[in-house]
């Protein structure tokens, strides 16, 4: 029986960069992404969103001045290190997963300012993570948007690389175990599927893939991040556009020159702040 009727759903991807906002920043436009101003929670850290249709992608960091106030996000690798899933009541899922044995930390409130037509108005968020020193090279969370409006906003949301959502996250896992451990309990419909490849877990409209380190290699090759502690890193996203020669295009203004890749273009991790970026219609 499922510990919660919530749906596993993926909400945002998060690319950690460190006190390299600025650059990370610039590097993402030219990949032609639309960025939303600058982000400061109340937690201390800052970012940037590249909003999609039912996602996002977010590049998170702190600010190079000053004390970090995140310990979690200078400990972990640059690139693809955080997965957040959706819920509409995160202190009621907390507690069913804690109920039913899942590694979970207490739930904490934060915000950060918007601005909407020169009011400054708090977007504010509850979440909790999942996995804590099970998970390797980053975090799995839960994040709760009491104020959604201010996040899917549809001046955010019109990339020139006519990216719409994240479709697909690959990760290589020397223990896929841990990972299905931590996210059975769901509804059916998320539960882990074994395939040729490897594992399977659908999480809304987005797969997020397990495959093993051989696997990943004959498939990505070099293009994504190379060698790791721990059991797992997370190393490419997949993203549905609307158009590949929008994407192609927008690329090369921006100076990037991505491979042919499985019907649709691939940006080396080396190129995009350590995360693979697979464009596919």
């Amino acid at each position: 029986m499922p510990a919660t009727t919530q749906p596993l759903v993926l909400d945002h991807a998060v690319i950690g960069v460190l006190d390299q906002l600025d650059a990370a920043a610039a590097l993402y436009r030219k990949l032609g992404f639309a960025l939303t101003p600058r982000g400061y929670h109340t937690l201390g850290s800052i970012n940037h969103l590249a909003v999609f249709t039912d996602n996002y992608l977010e590049l998170l960091g702190f600010p190079a001045e000053g004390a970090k106030a995140r310990s979690d996000l200078w400990s972990y690798p640059a690139g693809l290190n955080g997965l957040a899933f959706r819920t509409t009541d995160a202190a009621t899922l907390q507690g069913e997963l804690a109920a039913a044995g899942k590694p979970v930390t207490d739930w904490k409130d934060f915000s950060r300012p918007v601005d909407v037509d020169g009011v400054q108005k708090p977007a504010s968020f509850r979440t909790f993570q999942i996995g804590g020193d099970a998970i390797s090279n980053g975090r799995f969370f839960f994040c709760q948007h009491n104020t959604p409006e201010l996040v899917w906003r549809s001046v955010d949301q019109n990339h020139p690389n006519s990216v719409v959502n994240i479709s697909d996250v690959f990760i290589v896992s020397r223990a896929p175990q841990t990972i299905t451990r931590l996210l059975d309990g769901f509804p059916a419909a998320s539960a882990p599927q074994a395939g040729k490849d490897g594992i399977s877990i659908q999480a809304g409209i987005v797969t997020i893939h397990l495959l093993s380190e051989d696997s990943a290699a004959a498939r990505f090759g070099q293009a994504i991040p190379q060698g790791f502690d721990g059991n797992e890193r997370k190393v490419a996203l997949g993203l549905k556009v609307r158009s590949l020669k929008a994407a192609a295009d927008a690329l090369a203004l921006g100076g990037v020159s991505p491979r042919p890749f499985e019907d649709g273009l691939l940006v080396d991790a080396e190129a995009a702040n350590g995360v693979a970026l697979w464009f596919k219609e």
